[in-house]
């Protein structure tokens, strides 16, 4: 009688040692971000999302993705209304014929952008980890050269999108190292 209660005792303490084992949703943020070279960008962005509490490696890829094509929609939609005459601070309304040209590029790169991180999602959830790389690069190269035609086409009005397309990269960025992590587990 004495060895059955030791023995449900024991397993009583293993049970509760495995579940304090593992990492909380917050453990697991600093764990996965420790292998991303903006940690404190990627973990500030994952803790801000409530989608990530109790996610795991997976989930907060899939956190990282979403919350890069929301960022996309966000540039589409700043590019259209500074196309539209929208301004968002853009004193006087019209626009330098150079910089209007930069930004309707810009704008095919971020509706192009929008569509391979979209792509990078579904990959995702299919859990072709390999398949997404390719998408989130692209979107990324996108955002490369939305940047470097302001650098070489708009002058002194480059600083109009570095903001935003350093955001975005950075967004991408995290999300392949998350899945690097994912393709190595």
């Amino acid at each position: 009688m004495h060895r059955p209660m030791i023995t449900m005792l024991s397993i009583l303490i293993i049970l509760a040692l495995s579940v304090n084992a593992q990492p909380s949703s917050s453990d697991l943020i600093s764990q996965v971000c420790a292998h991303v070279p903006r940690k404190g960008f990627c973990e500030s962005t994952l803790r801000s999302d409530p989608r990530s509490e109790g996610a795991d490696t997976a989930g907060l890829a899939a956190v990282a993705l979403a919350l890069a094509a929301s960022n996309a929609t966000d540039n589409a939609a700043f590019i259209g209304r500074m196309l539209g005459g929208g301004g968002d601070g853009w004193a006087g309304g019209s626009l330098d014929p150079a910089v209007e040209q930069c930004l309707s590029d810009c704008a095919d790169q971020y509706v192009d952008a929008v569509e391979q991180v979209e792509a990078s999602i579904a990959a995702a959830s299919a859990r072709d980890y390999g398949g997404l790389r390719p998408w989130v690069k692209a979107a990324i190269a996108d955002a490369e050269s939305c940047e470097e035609g302001f650098r070489m086409e708009a002058g002194g009005h480059q600083m109009l999108m570095s903001r935003r397309n350093k955001v975005f990269k950075l967004l991408c960025d995290t999300a392949l190292r998350i899945v690097e992590l994912l393709v190595l587990a």
